[in-house]
Order: structure tokens, then C-alpha cells, then sequence
């Protein structure tokens, strides 16, 4: 991470080192969503076609996951580009944050393995909503008095991108507790009021 610096009476770190493993943790857990698109056993199938409806679910899971990580990882890039340095706090924060990322594929997993589970589904919806609890209260910490980012208008636009997921989330499990089973196509909105939302380059 490189030697520690004073900044205003703390100590800092320059950000590149946590960008690395950021970047490297987000790539790894993107990939390994794939291990839920195991190809089944051919025979208790009549063809191929049979096989892939049997995959939906997964690919479906697969893909919302994928997507929700994307929007992660650039949340957090936009985000990286306006800091002018990390501390302690932070590091321990982004350091939490992706313990949850690693989590994501398993999660996926078993929401594809079980789609006709609400336990499952709420499973996989808490994933995402602590992350981006997380991410989001990242933002929130470096923006605060001009900590770790300068104000801006850009941090406005920042925070309330930021909460997009975790709103969805809520949102998702709201609708997993009433025994509805597709609940985490309610994903499907993150992209639509993400693009609605007005965005400057922010922490996104």
C-alpha cells in the first residue's frame, strides 16, 4: 500500500494498491458466477433444447448477478477516481465490503440451484443489499466533511446512485416474504433508474 502519510492529522495511503485488489476481487467473483451454469447430466433429458430450459433459472440468476456486480465495480471505480487519498477506516470499510462480493456467486448459486425457494431468494437478495449497504456507506464516509473527496455536486448524485441497489433489495425481500417466488427479477429496475438518475462523474 505504501508508506503511511499524515494528512490533516491522519495517517493516509495512496489508493492504487486498493484498487488492484478491488479490481482483481470483482473480475474473480464475476467469473466464478459462471460455476453455476454446471451442464447436466444429458440423460435425464430428451435433447438439447430440454437441457437449456432446465438451465433458465441459472442463467437468468447468473446474468441479474453479473449486472448487480457491474454496477458495483463501477460504482466503486467512479468512486476511486475523486478520492484524494484512503485512510485506515476506509480500507477497513472496502475491505468488508468485498467480503460480501466474494459471497455473491454462492449466493447466486443456491438462488439458481433452489429458484422455488423464498429462502433462497431473500438469501441471495441480503447479499446484495449488505453490499451495497457497504459500498454505499463508503461514499458516505469519504464524502463526509470533505474527508477523503471534495464536495461537490458530483457526491450528491453519488449517494443517491449509491442507494439504488439496496432500495431494490429491500424491495426484493419485501416481496420474497409475501411468498412470491420471482422476486429477484425486481433486479431488473437497477438499470432503469440508474438511467434516469442524472449522473456527473461521481462516485457513482
Amino acid at each position: 500500500m505504501g508508506q503511511p502519510e499524515r494528512v490533516q492529522g491522519k495517517e493516509t495511503f495512496p489508493k492504487a494498491r486498493m484498487e488492484a485488489l478491488t479490481d482483481g476481487i470483482f473480475g474473480f467473483a464475476m467469473t466464478l458466477l459462471t460455476v453455476g451454469l454446471i451442464i447436466p447430466d444429458s440423460s435425464p433429458y430428451e435433447n438439447v433444447a430440454a437441457m437449456l430450459i432446465s438451465l433458465i433459472p441459472d442463467i437468468l440468476h447468473y446474468a441479474l448477478a453479473f449486472f448487480v456486480l457491474a454496477s458495483f465495480w463501477f460504482s466503486h471505480h467512479m468512486q476511486a477516481t475523486h478520492l484524494r487519498f484512503i485512510d485506515r477506516r476506509y480500507l477497513a470499510m472496502n475491505t468488508t465490503a468485498l467480503l460480501f462480493v466474494t459471497l455473491v456467486p454462492i449466493s447466486t448459486l443456491l438462488v439458481g440451484d433452489f429458484p422455488e425457494d423464498i429462502l433462497a431468494a431473500i438469501t441471495f437478495e441480503a447479499n446484495l443489499l449488505i453490499t451495497g449497504l457497504l459500498f454505499a456507506a463508503q461514499l458516505w464516509y469519504a464524502a463526509g466533511s470533505g474527508r477523503l473527496i471534495s464536495p461537490g455536486s458530483h457526491v450528491v448524485q453519488g449517494k443517491r446512485r449509491a442507494m439504488v441497489v439496496p432500495i431494490v433489495s429491500l424491495l426484493a425481500i419485501a416481496i420474497a416474504a409475501t411468498g412470491i417466488t420471482w422476486s429477484t427479477a425486481t433486479y431488473l429496475i437497477v438499470p432503469v433508474v440508474l438511467r434516469i438518475l442524472p449522473t456527473t462523474a461521481a462516485a457513482d
